[in-house]
């Protein structure tokens, strides 16, 4: 038990770095891509690099009810769509060290989302989510005051203007679509695994808008992409989806939604260091302090009684 609970602490350690560094890959790539193109065609190579599990793993995924299906599929679009995309719009607008701190509020938005539909996602055993704790309560509000300081610190300053704080906004709803997954998945990774139900998702939120995404998007300019786009493109496909996201779903199947998505706290510590070496970002006073206490924040959200343990 002891060894199992290691490996899924470890794995949701390496998740949030890479996590991180995903982050950095995306800022770069907005500065010239499009933010849809680059959606579309980092999980095309995502599909492409998970479609020989899927069909290793076919007979399990046969088993699966028609309806749970389609649930899954419409969650992998909700999650390997339509936030990446919203995700690589805000990093269009806003910086990364900001992103990626809006982003460690998944926990407390996935806790609120699970608390609104009584769902026990966040919870252990004996512990129902929509029972809110002090300890829950005083970590929302720690991170409402952390993001407040970090996000609006450049706009107080002059730094930046109204698109990062567009871009800013947009991160909310991302990090909102991101928890909806978070919360509604955790039934499907249970009844079928986390593997086999992220290579449907992940294909899903390929091939469902392909039909759209393929009338919208200009394909033209991919010639035109450059070697630098292009290793991007394939390590956000690779190492940023089926890498990043598979040992995240695996291990908040093992320790729980509440204890494993605590390691999101790891994901702006990363890009924040990276942001500031490879971007040249800079750090004022309020956005350490606002990532102070969301750090505070996050581990408040996850104590719990010994008794739920």
């Amino acid at each position: 038990m002891a060894i199992k609970n290691a490996k899924a602490h470890a794995a949701a350690i390496v998740a949030a770095s890479v996590a991180g560094l995903t982050v950095i890959f995306t800022s770069i790539l907005m500065q010239s891509v499009d933010p849809l193109l680059a959606a579309t065609l980092r999980y095309c190579v995502a599909s492409l690099s998970v479609l020989p599990f899927l069909i290793w793993n076919w007979p399990a995924v046969r088993k699966m009810s028609r309806r749970d299906f389609f649930a899954i599929s419409a969650l992998g679009v909700l999650f390997y769509f339509l936030f990446p995309f919203l995700f690589n719009q805000s990093l269009e607008l806003t910086t990364a060290a900001r992103g990626s701190l809006i982003m460690s509020l998944l926990p407390i938005m996935a806790l609120s989302i699970g608390a609104a539909f009584k769902v026990e996602t966040l919870s252990l055993a004996a512990f129902k989510v929509e029972t809110l704790s002090l300890f829950k309560v005083l970590g929302c509000g720690l991170a409402i005051i952390g993001v407040g300081l970090s996000v609006y610190d450049g706009l107080a300053l002059g730094i930046v203007g109204a698109d990062a704080l567009t871009g800013d906004m947009i991160m909310i709803i991302a990090v909102t679509v991101a928890a909806s997954f978070t919360v509604f998945s955790k039934r499907y990774f249970q009844k079928y695994g986390s593997w086999a139900v992220s290579y449907i998702a992940i294909c899903a939120g390929f091939l469902v808008p392909l039909p759209v995404t393929a009338m919208v998007i200009d394909f033209g300019v991919l010639p035109e992409l450059t070697a630098n786009e292009l290793t991007l493109l394939l390590l956000l496909g690779t190492l940023g989806v089926p890498v990043q996201f598979g040992l995240f779903s695996w291990s908040l199947n093992q320790l729980g939604p509440s204890r494993g998505s605590m390691y999101i706290v790891m994901m702006p510590i990363t890009a924040t260091i990276l942001a500031v070496i490879a971007l040249n970002e800079t750090l004022t006073p309020l956005f350490v302090a606002g990532l102070v206490l969301i750090v505070g924040a996050i581990i408040l959200v996850n104590r719990e009684p010994k008794a739920s343990l």
